[in-house]
């Protein structure tokens, strides 16, 4: 129904006699008597789709909570109505990958995508939520039943749409009033018994805590005034941190090549690349490892790393990409090497803190880097990282041997190598090329570049931005002053719909920071964005709050259209100073 976004029209308040006959018809249909408002103010907006045409109500804050469609009277509630309403629909659980890559992409639900026990209010007809085994009690769509699922005893082997999906958590309903709610980790409502279980666990222990202080000394009982911050954290939580960092600096960092020493390893990768704590409290010193050749040869024995030297000399020559560890590892924001010290010298640097937006670069293979993927014998999948398309080549050019025997910087490229480097065919380029030279062309000519923007999550993870990577380099906010016709000077902030940001909570920050009038429209270049405008020069205020939403300075692009005022020169004399006297 919203696979694309409809026309929605400018909405209006329900009067009080409206809103209780909508409220009794949403209790009526789906046979909850304990279901209400979510405010006492309920709006609604006619729109128009593609293929339908109805009325959209919401709540006060603008969130969609049910719908309808013209000329109906069935009402249909919304994803975010069934997150804090779970038993207001019968909910047919699937797997996470039919949730993420088919329901959410505008699929309906087929029978063989289901699991088992069907509830029996899934009759053919029926209005349904979908949801994940995973959180069985997070709607992410909802769709009319086109089976009598409850006559199902098995799954596998049948065929035939189980649900057609009217609704989904990011269609264009949702695009249409820009929410950017993310789901529930669980449902908004406890079973009953495991409430009381869990009260029962929280009394035994408090219990436990009473019986225990009063076999105490009176010193040794726990008071606030031993509420203190910890100094040294456990040993096993910081031989994780590091662990994580190694994980990081062999998967994501673009910068690192073997071979490499073990202090450069340790010092510019492992320490930088560590999730954010402070590196006085998180070191190899507090470590189980205590050394530096002690923690390299664990991971060598563990089959991570390649190892040559002896004693404290060593050199780490490369890593085995192979191992499962590293191939499900998900990347994190790093704490850059934070430390007590540093985080008080960057105080009042606001343009590079920790709480910025990180960004990973995927790259896809097209045409003959398809070709180099089947020859260096690399996993296929359809996006790698840079540290991996490096890699590959790496070993392309050891089994093909292709390096020079005179000098070990240079090869000689085969017939492939040849043709990846130079997209256009000429007898007259060199067969014989530096090894540095030889990435960015073959990156460049076959393979197309995506990116995927992680954030700061409420427990200091990294979450995408995207449901997918988005193919293209990294985007940049653009902002531009300008003199406008009567020689108003303005600033035009564009392109940052693309980092979640809302047009009318932007307009409005920037009206209170810049004292100034502010309008939305779109941009005249194509394709078309919102488009943010200000009175007045106020490009290093925009900026700087660009950076508090977590948009670093690098992603940001300033241009000054105002040309600069004109000194007025001083009339030179022409004559010299006594001829003038003298006239």
């Amino acid at each position: 129904m919203f696979k694309k976004t409809p026309n929605v029209k400018a909405s209006s308040n329900l009067k009080n006699s409206e809103r209780k006959k909508l409220l009794q018809s949403c209790k009526e249909q789906r046979n909850s008597s304990d279901y209400n408002f979510p405010s006492s103010i309920i709006k609604q907006a006619n729109y128009k789709g593609q293929t339908s045409a109805g009325t959209v109500y919401t709540d006060e804050q603008n969130v969609p909570i049910w719908f309808k469609e013209k000329h109906s009277d069935m009402l249909f509630p919304s994803v975010y109505t069934c997150w804090k309403n779970p038993k207001l629909l019968p909910i047919i659980v699937t797997n996470s990958y039919v949730i993420e890559e088919k329901i959410l992409n505008g699929a309906n639900l087929m029978i063989s995508g289901t699991l088992l026990p069907f509830d029996e209010r899934l009759i053919c007809g029926a209005l349904c939520g979908i949801a994940s085994y995973k959180k069985p009690n997070v709607v992410m769509a909802i769709g009319i039943v086109q089976l009598d699922l409850q006559s199902y005893t098995k799954v596998v082997g049948e065929t035939g749409v189980a649900v057609n999906v009217l609704h989904y958590l990011g269609d264009g309903l949702s695009d249409s009033f820009k929410m950017n709610l993310e789901p529930p980790e669980t449902g908004a409502e406890v079973d009953e018994t495991n409430e009381m279980l869990l009260n029962q666990d929280k009394q035994d222990v408090n219990n436990e805590l009473t019986n225990s202080n009063k076999d105490l000394a009176p010193d040794a009982r726990p008071n606030d005034d031993l509420a203190e911050v910890l100094e040294t954290l456990p040993v096993d939580i910081i031989d994780d941190f590091i662990t994580k960092s190694l994980y990081y600096s062999l998967t994501n960092d673009p910068k690192l090549e073997f071979p490499i020493s073990a202090s450069n390893f340790i010092s510019n990768y492992i320490m930088s690349n560590l999730p954010p704590v402070d590196n006085d409290m998180v070191n190899l010193k507090k470590s189980s490892w205590k050394k530096t050749a002690k923690f390299l040869r664990h991971f060598e024995k563990e089959g991570f790393i390649k190892l040559k030297g002896k004693n404290d000399d060593l050199v780490i020559t490369g890593f085995n990409k192979e191992k499962t560890e590293l191939k499900s590892f998900v990347p994190y924001r790093t704490g850059n090497g934070n430390s007590t010290k540093s985080k008080k010298d960057k105080t009042n640097d606001t343009s590079d803190n920790g709480d910025m937006m990180q960004s990973v670069s995927y790259y896809k293979p097209i045409s003959l880097g398809k070709d180099l993927i089947r020859e260096s014998v690399a996993p296929e999948k359809s996006l790698y990282t840079a540290h991996e398309l490096r890699d590959f080549i790496t070993e392309y050019i050891n089994k093909k041997n292709l390096v020079d025997s005179k000098n070990k910087k240079m090869i000689l490229m085969d017939d492939l190598m040849y043709s990846l480097v130079y997209k256009k065919k000429n007898s007259a380029e060199p067969r014989l090329i530096s090894r540095a030279d030889v990435i960015e062309p073959i990156t460049k000519n076959n393979f197309n570049e995506h990116f995927q923007i992680y954030k700061k999550g409420d427990n200091e993870t990294a979450v995408p931005l995207f449901k997918k990577p988005i193919r293209g380099s990294i985007p940049k906010v653009e902002i531009v002053t300008e003199m406008k016709i009567g020689r108003k000077v303005i600033t035009r902030v564009s392109n940052f719909e693309v980092f979640h940001i809302d047009a009318e909570t932007l307009a409005a920050d920037l009206r209170k920071l810049c004292n100034g009038a502010t309008t939305i429209g779109e941009t005249l270049t194509s394709p078309k964005t919102a488009e943010v405008q200000v009175q007045g020069p106020h490009s290093q205020v925009i900026i700087k709050h660009l950076n508090s939403l977590s948009i670093p300075t690098k992603w940001i692009d300033f241009k000054n259209s105002v040309k600069p005022k004109r000194k007025k020169n001083k009339p030179a004399f022409n004559k010299p100073l006594d001829q003038i006297l003298l006239q």
